[in-house]
């Protein structure tokens, strides 16, 4: 009867461990994934300000829009 109320508590601290593992592996991807996105759009934003700034520039009537 205690060796199988032994392996019963082995048995449920190694499932929640299990459990725990495969939660923390799950949000660590969530997290990749969601970084590389805000990466990416941020990127993205700066591209399109310096876009804009450029535009900016030609519309002031400057010579050299590189000189940004």
């Amino acid at each position: 009867m205690i060796a199988d109320s032994g392996f019963s508590f082995v048995f449920i601290v190694y499932g929640l461990l299990l459990l725990a593992v495969v939660v923390l592996v799950i949000a660590l991807i969530v997290l990749s994934v969601t970084a590389t996105r805000v990466l990416r759009l941020s990127a993205q934003e700066r591209v399109l300000r310096i876009e804009q700034l450029r535009a900016a520039a030609l519309d002031a009537g400057d010579e050299d829009p590189t000189a940004i």
